[in-house]
């Protein structure tokens, strides 16, 4: 832990107080094992507007505004044991190197049984042109904002996701744009929860005007019971003009600013995202 050269009383006074000067911090996330960097690994205070998405080389750069001493940083990628520290450690990190370890990987048995295999669209695949949908980010940073929606997968039923897709209606970015595909649990809040993946889904498109598809197969997706669909931006150049997605006046959808920050719902507008998932009937 970094060392503290104030007086201790001081230090107490200082432990709860916010800073207000911007501060940036800067690092590289490591696999612990291979030394290899961990790409698009997210990085934020738990529970703020700050956070950010590393890098295909696993270098982040976070801009942050207030906090304390006492906040957490987090950094955490799928398939690896994520890692927190406090700010008062964190907020000198200047391309400080982060280990991450390798979680285990429980691998759960699904018995399959003869009978009729059923497909079905969840979400919304009406793809409505008329309205666009874009990331909410904070302070111009959108890098790590999500948006979501539920796929209204009945209570009890037991799906594997086949496939993802959806439309976007404008796309100002004269190269590809990178974005992460999340599916997520519904937690106690009927929020966001925790995220169902086992490796993480990156991708890129050129899509102008157009369906976005997916083949998920690979991935092997399972889910019981309703789960959300997700699209994270991961791009370091973002703004409502540049990207958007056609949506639905039958909402809600589900919103965060950052990384870690908490989920907003938005009970007014829904997003045209969709999956095709198969279950025994």
């Amino acid at each position: 832990m970094r060392a503290f050269y104030l007086k201790f009383s001081l230090g107490l006074i200082l432990l709860n107080s916010p800073a207000y000067s911007q501060t940036i911090i800067s690092g590289k996330v490591i696999d612990a094992a291979s030394k290899e960097s961990v790409p698009f690994a997210s990085v934020g205070i738990k529970g703020s507007r700050y956070g950010t998405a590393c890098d295909e080389n696993g270098n982040f750069e976070l801009k942050i505004g207030q906090f304390n001493n006492v906040d957490s940083l987090k950094i955490a990628s799928i398939g690896y044991s994520s890692r927190s520290m406090s700010m008062a450690q964190a907020k000198n990190f200047n391309k400080e190197q982060i280990l991450l370890k390798a979680a285990a990987v429980q691998l759960s048995e699904v018995k399959v049984k003869p009978g009729k295999i059923i497909r079905k669209k969840l979400g919304n695949s009406r793809y409505n042109n008329n309205i666009k949908c874009q990331f909410s980010g904070s302070e111009g940073n959108y890098k790590g904002a999500e948006a979501a929606i539920k796929a209204k997968n009945k209570k009890g039923r037991f799906v594997w996701i086949e496939d993802f897709s959806c439309y976007i209606n404008q796309n100002m970015f004269n190269d590809s744009i990178s974005l992460r595909l999340n599916f997520y649990k519904e937690d106690a809040l009927e929020l966001p929860g925790q995220n169902m993946l086992k490796k993480a889904i990156v991708f890129k498109t050129k899509v102008k005007n157009g369906v976005v598809f997916l083949n998920l197969k690979p991935y092997n997706i399972t889910a019981e019971g309703d789960f959300f669909i997700s699209l994270e931006c991961l791009e370091n150049k973002m703004d409502k003009d540049m990207l958007s997605f056609s949506g639905s006046i039958a909402g809600p959808a589900y919103f965060k600013l950052a990384s870690f920050d908490d989920w907003l719902k938005s009970p007014l507008m829904g997003l045209d995202f969709n999956v095709t998932v198969s279950y025994q009937k």
